[in-house]
């Protein structure tokens, strides 16, 4: 596979690394315009000055790794030049962005497209996930996810905090990934039941506290608090089951930021059972390696080669992700119009 990556920002270097180590990739071309010969120099990759042409003719695959407000056109000229196409999260800055790209996808034949969302081959999610259900601790009563970030000295001057170029704030930037672990778990569609919006402390236009109450096709509810004030980072899912419950926490990047990722499960226990008294025996499970970016990359390029649809980050996962995006800021605009809430 020969493949290009617009984008040589975080996840653009993390899918480089990704792809040099695949064994099916022949080259990789990098499109950039903050990039020349000299800073691409012992990569082994070939680095496209600012309005040199794309090589269209020799890419098999791209990858989108840009910011939001220029994913949509990427996304859809790479359907277009070469039918297959790896999409970061989120896809797009709206609805909009998103149902042109759908629309795009529809047109081309025998396309592969796959968007990055690695959080649900997370081995604590992917662990929790095998525990739910039959077999495991019963069905899913309740999900709660909370998803934060510190902020940091440079947050208003990153891109995405500037409501133009990201389309959305910390809802659609990283509460996203949430929500598609909440669909994993819930396996269908999530209605928006409520949702308050905060700018509580960046005013940066965009929203930095979200809280969505939300319900599954089943009436599951399900919680989700996605913040820009933690001040500490955070990842943190919890799963109420029919026969107990399982806490997945930390989540191993390259920082380490956000602590050991781990897997607390919790059998039920009453007190004619044993006198737990509401402190279950607990297992733990700890977590050291990460391979959610070989796999969501390796699945799409198998997917792309064997010429079959792929089996995660699809393009229904990125609907339903955004459609609860979509409607969690028009129920949020809603109330603001009518004075309940202040996103100011």
């Amino acid at each position: 596979m020969r493949c290009i990556i617009f984008g040589y920002g975080y996840m653009g270097k993390i899918r480089y690394e990704v792809l040099r180590r695949h064994p099916k990739v022949r080259s990789i071309v990098v499109v950039d315009p903050a990039l020349n010969a000299a800073s691409v120099s012992g990569l082994g990759v070939v680095a496209l000055p600012e309005g040199a042409p794309i090589p269209w003719e020799t890419c098999d695959a791209a990858f989108i790794c840009t910011p939001n407000h220029a994913t949509a056109d990427l996304c859809i000229e790479s359907l277009r030049r070469c039918g297959r196409v790896f999409c970061e999260k989120p896809p797009g800055r709206h609805w909009d962005d998103f149902s042109r790209i759908a629309e795009a996808a529809a047109r081309i034949p025998d396309h592969t497209l796959v968007f990055g969302f690695n959080h649900r081959l997370h081995p604590s999610v992917q662990a929790a996930k095998a525990l739910v259900g039959p077999g495991g601790l019963g069905e899913i009563l309740y999900v709660k996810g909370t998803y934060g970030k510190s902020g940091g000295l440079r947050f208003r001057e990153n891109w995405r905090s500037n409501l133009e170029l990201a389309g959305g704030g910390i809802l659609l930037d990283q509460g996203i990934h949430m929500l598609d672990v909440f669909h994993l778990f819930l396996d269908g569609p999530l209605t928006v039941v409520d949702a308050v919006l905060a700018n509580a402390f960046w005013g940066v236009g965009g929203e930095d506290n979200a809280f969505v109450l939300m319900r599954s096709a089943q009436g599951i509810p399900a919680f989700l608090h996605s913040s820009a004030t933690l001040w500490k980072h955070t990842f943190r899912i919890e799963i109420g089951c029919r026969d107990g419950y399982l806490v997945a926490s930390g989540l191993l990047s390259q920082t380490g930021s956000y602590g050991r990722e781990q897997l607390v499960i919790g059998k039920r226990q009453f007190e004619d059972e044993a006198m737990a008294l509401g402190n279950p025996r607990e297992e733990i499970i700890y977590f050291d390696r990460d391979e959610s970016w070989e796999k969501e990359v390796n699945e799409f390029l198998d997917a792309a080669i064997q010429r079959r649809p792929a089996t995660h980050g699809t393009l229904e996962d990125a609907r339903r992700a955004m459609q609860v995006v979509r409607d969690a800021y028009a129920l949020a605009e809603g109330q603001r119009a009518k004075g309940h809430v202040s996103c100011d």
